[in-house]
């Protein structure tokens, strides 16, 4: 992994994790400190966190993004399309034994209230859910639209019956999977997408 490589995933992650709230202007010194690498890969890792929409430059300051309402009601309502779509396309390769072990990390999850872990299980969820060989630019939409939506999810995650929501639900598209019913997994699906929306919708209209 190139220096630029690991400065966009330390940055990216930091953002998305809530460590770096909307607003924080960063410091390339105190990156380059902490990255232990020069200025020069930061820079260019912030070309591409831009082109994310995670951050925004001028000539004085580089920060991080606000949530706008807006744009998260039109970022969950490509992602309910695009994962319907994508779902469809990768219903016939889902291994149900894959789908048992989601089962057990997402039981495992809500029983000991664990925001991290569920957050995780659900990120690697929903790329399994829509992954193909033939789909890879599909992919890449979804993985950026994915991590613009997840940093709203971290905000509420002392929420444990926005987890307890999702978990059923998530439950409620594998067992459609099993049931071999490719029409309810994706209107499960994407009844999931816009039930987590409607929680970051309302967090905002009460924060923001």
């Amino acid at each position: 992994m190139t220096n630029q490589d690991k400065a966009y995933k330390y940055i990216k992650n930091q953002i998305i994790s809530g460590k770096y709230q909307p607003g924080h202007v960063f410091s390339e010194n105190q990156l380059s400190i902490r990255l232990n690498m020069s200025r020069t890969p930061i820079r260019e890792a912030f070309k591409k966190l831009e082109n994310d929409c995670l951050i925004e430059r001028d000539r004085q300051e580089t920060k991080v993004t606000e949530v706008d309402s807006e744009e998260l009601k039109e970022n969950y309502e490509l992602r309910s399309m695009m994962e319907g779509y994508a779902l469809n396309k990768s219903f016939e390769k889902l291994d149900h034994d894959r789908l048992d072990d989601f089962e057990s990390k997402f039981r495992s999850a809500l029983d000991e209230k664990n925001w991290q872990k569920y957050l995780k299980c659900d990120e690697q969820f929903h790329h399994y859910l829509t992954e193909s060989d033939d789909k890879a630019t599909l992919q890449k939409e979804l993985d950026l639209l994915q991590s613009q939506t997840n940093r709203m999810r971290y905000a509420i995650r002392d929420d444990q019956r926005c987890m307890k929501s999702s978990v059923k639900e998530i439950l409620a598209i594998i067992a459609a999977v099993r049931e071999d019913n490719r029409e309810k997994a994706i209107k499960k699906l994407r009844s999931h997408i816009e039930s987590v929306y409607a929680w970051e919708s309302s967090y905002l209209e009460q924060h923001v």
